[in-house]
């Protein structure tokens, strides 16, 4: 970061320049950059920081200055060393626009423009027959047709130097500064849009905001509200900078300059054009994050409320559609995405729910949400919507996205039930491509299960309850199949997820997470709840663990849970002793850059091995630990009706699991049932009558 853009900056002012150049930049599309190429990079605006942002980021790639044009009064601030070192120039610079041009010829360095030709702080943008139209406080600016004039204009010239048809070469390599630099790049000038997106747009006092108070004595409201915004984006928000595929000057300009028009004609006729062209692009290149989707379905639904559960599937279902177009968006939002519908808490709705209140845009009311389509639509003023109303500058960037409108209206216009419809589909499809996928990569593997071990379960039954049967660590969904034959012949659904990483081979776990187990059980919570009015959770072993933590979602269908030989405390004495070790000889050659003696993997001899693995990857025990951690601080909050099971002599889980799982939880309706048996895996030994029976009955029970 210290390189020689950040000459002559010292001390207080260095710190908050280089925590505006460390904030969370994501630079998309190099692969459109050309480096021989001179180029003028056109962006859209939304915030000062991107005229030092964007061009400091392009100057990383590329090693070459992007000079910006900045306002005059940036330059007599902390910041102006660094816009001067980087290549900035005052807007009253003298021979501005020469300056300009002579370096796009030379390819002296590149230019990056601000079409809008203002920061759009209300993002409100609209097509003016075939203009681009900013909206500042209720009136209309077109956009600067400056850039297209400054591209075309170098590479009109570029041609006619190298063709011999200037008529003083020595006065035109003054008056564009030819001598200041080099000599004139025969590569063609390229238009290279960018879009530049903020992930999370938030306001309000932050450390950044409160040390820049401190440089600066006296803060007008416009210039409090600036910072306000753009301290928060650099300490809270992503920044996406996509750079867009390049527009070919020369392809423009090749019928025209046959012609042999005056320089101006030519210019003239195609400037508006090119202008409409690259802002076009710009405009659609929007990554889409979730704030736009959540603000969109609400400024696009037709009633007043919408059912709380209802608008989190309406926000997932966007998503999948948004995934299946050829559209931008944040990868970021699809981590974990199913929690958003599988009823528990979802940060990136919460954080924006949280906005949409405090701006009374949304008022809770029971299970649904009240829309108040008034404060949302309320645009305030050029200076103080962003401060005011943040959620009404997401959607009017969003509104310039047509294909992403689109998707949405089509979805809150169309019926619920066929929207849930839709949902249950993709999620049944989700589960069995993921199996699919990972099954058809690891088929050369000559550990792999067969498909019928590790594919997922369904056994259907004339009834409105169903129950999610979870398998242990290492298995796969083939372990549950007995209780499942069993259940089932009570007239009971019974589903058997997979747990993502288990049922094919065991390098397939390697590179899973505990929470990528949870989320497989968190869509069978969704498809169930979607299909069945009672539902009821059985876990063994770790899936004992991973239905402990499913009590957390709040959906009105779940009814009980059943753990059996739970594992939060083992017996395994490799798992226990061994890890610690192996971890420890790992760090150690790996000191040494030794890596080759690693040790990947402890040998399991599983009680069926034909379900389970015969090696427990170091990654995946940890992930496991983990787990079990996780789990041990969650106990005191259960409440939920559970029915615990450990065999009394159980060589994997020590029997004091289940004692602490009893004693822990502060469910009213909890029971403790010790099997006789020395085994783990009771749910496949031959003699089940006595464990299923009970199982069967805590069900039969809450069901009546």
């Amino acid at each position: 970061m210290h390189n020689d853009l950040l000459i002559n900056i010292n001390g207080y002012v260095l710190g908050l320049l280089e925590k505006i150049l460390d904030a969370n930049v994501e630079i998309k599309g190099i692969e459109n950059l050309s480096l021989s190429n001179p180029k003028i990079f056109v962006a859209n605006h939304f915030t000062r920081t991107e005229a030092m942002l964007v061009p400091y980021s392009l100057y990383n790639i590329t090693n070459k200055k992007v000079g910006v044009i900045a306002d005059d009064s940036l330059f007599k601030s902390f910041l102006g060393t660094f816009l001067t070192n980087l290549g900035a120039m005052k807007r009253s610079e003298s021979n501005r626009n020469e300056h300009i041009i002579g370096d796009l010829m030379t390819s002296c360095k590149d230019w990056m423009i601000f079409p809008e030709g203002i920061m759009v702080k209300e993002k409100d943008i609209s097509k003016m027959e075939k203009n681009f139209c900013v909206k500042i406080d209720g009136s209309c600016q077109r956009v600067h047709t400056g850039a297209a004039v400054f591209a075309l204009t170098s590479q009109l010239f570029r041609q006619k130097y190298f063709d011999k048809k200037l008529e003083n070469y020595e006065e035109f390599n003054k008056k564009y500064f030819i001598d200041d630099c080099e000599n004139i790049n025969q590569n063609e000038t390229m238009i290279v849009p960018i879009n530049v997106s903020y992930t999370r747009l938030r306001n309000g006092e932050n450390i950044l905001l409160d040390m820049a108070k401190k440089l600066i004595d006296e803060i007008g409201d416009n210039f409090k509200e600036e910072l306000e915004i753009e301290s928060n984006i650099v300490l809270n928000s992503k920044i996406t900078i996509r750079i867009l595929e390049p527009i070919s000057t020369k392809e423009i300009l090749k019928y025209l300059y046959k012609q042999e028009l005056p320089t101006e004609k030519i210019i003239n006729q195609l400037r508006y054009e090119i202008t409409h062209q690259f802002m076009n692009k710009i405009y659609e290149s929007i990554t889409v994050n979730f704030d736009h989707i959540f603000i969109l379905i609400l400024f696009l639904y037709p009633k007043k409320s919408i059912d709380s559960n209802y608008f989190k599937q309406l926000i997932y279902l966007s998503i999948q559609e948004i995934k299946k177009e050829n559209l931008f968006f944040d990868e970021d939002m699809l981590k974990n995405l199913i929690q958003l519908v599988s009823y528990e808490k979802f940060e990136l709705f919460t954080d924006v729910l949280k906005v949409a209140m405090k701006d009374n845009i949304i008022s809770v009311d029971e299970n649904s949400y009240k829309i108040d389509k008034e404060n949302l639509l309320n645009t305030y003023t050029h200076h103080t919507i962003r401060i005011n109303n943040i959620l009404k500058v997401i959607l009017n960037e969003i509104l310039v996205q047509e294909k992403v409108v689109s998707i949405v209206k089509k979805l809150v216009s169309s019926d619920e039930n066929s929207n849930i419809k839709t949902l249950i589909s993709i999620l049944e499809k989700d589960e069995l491509d993921e199996f699919e996928e990972a099954f058809k990569k690891n088929e050369t593997n000559s550990n792999i299960k067969p498909k019928d071990i590790g594919s997922p379960k369904y056994f259907q039954a004339d009834s409105n309850i169903c129950v999610i049967a979870i398998h242990g660590f290492s298995s796969a969904p083939k372990e549950m199949e007995k209780l499942a034959l069993f259940l089932n012949s009570k007239n009971l659904n019974v589903y058997i997820p997979r747990l993502d990483g288990h049922g094919i081979t065991p390098e397939n776990l390697k590179t899973k997470t505990w929470q990528d187990w949870y989320n497989s059980i968190s869509r069978a919570i969704t498809l169930s709840s979607l299909k069945f009015e009672k539902i009821f959770v059985v876990g063994f072993s770790t899936g004992g663990l991973l239905g402990l933590l499913s009590t957390k979602k709040h959906y009105k269908e779940f009814c009980g849970l059943i753990c059996i030989n739970a594992a939060l405390n083992l017996n395994d004495i490799r798992i226990k002793a061994l890890l610690p070790a192996i971890s420890f000889w790992n760090d150690l050659v790996k000191a040494f850059n030794e890596e080759k003696y690693q040790k990947e993997y402890i040998d399991n001899t599983p009680q069926n091995p034909d379900i389970n693995y015969d090696k427990h990857y170091i990654e995946s025990i940890e992930q496991l630990n983990l787990l079990m951690k996780k789990i041990r601080k969650s106990l005191p909050k259960i409440q939920k009706p559970i029915l615990i099971i450990q065999a009394k002599d159980d060589p994997v889980v020590n029997p004091t699991s289940a004692y602490e799982i009893f004693n822990k939880i502060k469910s009213q309706n909890k029971s403790l049932k010790i099997i006789d048996s020395a085994n783990h895996v009771i749910v496949t030994q031959k003699n089940t009558k006595e464990l299923f029976n009970f199982i069967y009955d805590f069900i039969d029970k809450i069901i009546k």
